[in-house]
Formats: C-alpha cells, structure tokens, sequence
C-alpha cells in the first residue's frame, strides 16, 4: 500500500467523482480502513485514481462547454431582429391573399406551385388547430409585390386538390372586429328600447343592411307590385354551394329580419325544398322568373305538387299541365 501511496503522491487521498449531476458525486477515500481491507493490488488502486482524475478533467470540460453554450444562446437573443410592428403587418396582409375550400392534405409547396405564375411568394401559410394540429381548410399566400393580389384574384374556383378553392384579399386582422359584427360596441339606447318598448320595429330598421332593407321592401312587402307569390317560379343566388337554386316558391314567411321562404325543385328524381332568410349574408339575389298562374296558386295545390314530381318539373320548366 505504502508503495501505491508513493507512486501517486500528486492525486488527494480523498476524491470526489463529479460528471456534472448534483445527485451524482461519489466520494472516495482510499485510506479508510473500509477500503484497505479489500486487499486491492497497487496496480489496481493506481489505475483507480487515474480513472478518478480523468473523471474530474471531463466533468470541467462539461461544466466549460455548458457555460459557453449558454453564453452563446444568451447572446444570439440578444441579436435577435425586433419584432414586427402593427404597421408591418398591415403592410404584409396588403399584399396577401386569403385562400378558402384548401383540402385537407395540401401543402405548402402544393399552394406555391398553384400560384407561382401571379408573382414572386414570400410566404405560405397553412392554419392548423393548435389542439389537434388539423388543418382548418384554408391558407395565406404572401406575395413580394401587392400588384400580385389582382393576379392571384383570377385564380378564384380554381381546381386544387379536385377542389373550387376561393381566392380572396386578406384583410387586416382588427383586435375586437368579430364582436358585434363590428358595429360600434358602445351605442347609447334610448330609455325605452331598454325596457323593449319599440324594440322589433328599431330592430327591422337596424339589423338589415340597406341592400336587404331594399330586397325586402321589393319582393316580401305587402304593399310593393313586385312582391313574390307563392307558386312564383325565382331563382335564388347564394355565396356556397349550391350557388344557384331554380325552383317554385311554396311559401313565404313574413317577419321583419327573420323574413324566410322555402323553394321546391326536382333534382335527379328527387324533391329537394331549400329554406332561405332573407336578411342572411349568404344571399346575394333573388330573381323573378315567372309569376304563377292567374296572378297566384292556392297554397294548397302546390303542397299538392309534392305528391307529383312530374308536375312540379312542369311547372319550374315554365310548362303547362
């Protein structure tokens, strides 16, 4: 033992093993009589305590490296660009464009090479729900240049995907613009619409936009000459699917803004009713086609028309029976 002690004077007697981990150090003492009584060979404890000292030179190497590579994150935050402004972005969301009715399964490189020919692209983007990671079925396209956007715009019912994708300009975000359709969040009422006195007439004047206030006055009022008339042959224009609807007018639902009516038409053999309201967003036009038969139809008879197909395909094809 006296001779192992002598050929390793330069290494401590006691020695703690450290690689890095506060739960991992292991002392040793190699003079305790615990550790004499092994009966370990010199050559063996030697070999131990180089070991020991290597250890040690690796856990300072790990603790240099670590010091080094949080020096260097710190200071890559620190050279980080500022963020984007609001003005940024409102110049960004002027040159980009909205892209809804995206499949599901497209990619980004998929959108790039659909509109590469509008322009130069800076950036597509995909949403996708934070919650499962899905997309949510549609996309941004950010071009170099807004002069891009007019040319993106005819790529409108475009097939991507075996998809009618719609391409319209991205608006600027607006914190709060979804909340009360964006009227102004702060109108005084008068006292009495509070207590829901005149409540219904104030909202039949407020709730329309005056494109639906005028539809509503021509075609639904009682005292208009172009009103509609059940049995009335009118094809309905929507901003979905299915874009048009020719049929004939079974009934009408008079009630201010929630004004409805349901239009009947056979389609592939089959009856198919479609119920429109009139102060929706989703309808674009109403067209009068043909009035029906000596000035109007007993809503009777057309409910009729419902157990006779035949009919009914007369009657939307402008044709006697």
């Amino acid at each position: 033992m006296s001779s192992a002690a002598a050929t390793s004077d330069n290494l401590p007697e006691d020695t703690i093993i450290d690689d890095g981990e506060e739960d991992s150090k292991v002392w040793l003492s190699f003079t305790s009589p615990q550790f004499q009584l092994l009966n370990i060979p010199p050559q063996e404890i030697l070999l131990m305590k180089q070991r020991v000292a290597e250890m040690e030179k690796e856990a300072v190497k790990l603790r240099e490296l670590q010091a080094a590579a949080a020096l260097e994150s710190t200071a890559a935050a620190g050279e980080d660009s500022p963020m984007e402004t609001e003005e940024d972005k409102s110049l960004a969301d002027g040159r980009s464009i909205y892209i809804g009715n995206v499949d599901y399964g497209v990619t980004p490189e998929e959108i790039q090479v659909h509109f590469q020919a509008c322009g130069t692209i800076n950036r597509v983007t995909i949403l996708c729900d934070k919650f499962t990671g899905h997309p949510k079925g549609f996309a941004y396209v950010e071009f170099a240049e807004p002069e891009h956007i007019d040319a993106a715009m005819t790529m409108d019912n475009s097939l991507l995907h075996g998809r009618l994708i719609k391409v319209t300009p991205k608006r600027t975000n607006i914190p709060g613009f979804n909340r009360g359709r964006g009227r102004e969040p702060n109108v005084a009422l008068p006292t009495t619409l509070k207590k829901g006195v005149g409540l219904m007439p104030y909202l039949a004047k407020s709730l329309p936009t005056p494109e639906k206030q005028q539809m509503l006055r021509h075609f639904f009022s009682r005292q208009s000459r172009n009103q509609l008339y059940p049995g009335s042959i009118i094809t309905v224009t929507v901003d979905h699917a299915p874009m048009t609807f020719t049929g004939v007018l079974l009934a009408i639902r008079r009630r201010g803004p929630d004004t409805s009516f349901v239009v009947r038409n056979i389609i592939q053999r089959t009856g198919v009713e479609m119920q429109f309201f009139v102060n929706s967003p989703h309808l674009k036009e109403i067209k009068l086609l043909q009035k029906p038969p000596k000035g109007r139809m007993r809503r009777a008879k057309l409910y009729y028309l419902r157990d006779a197909p035949e009919k009914m395909s007369m009657l939307a094809g402008n044709k006697k029976y």
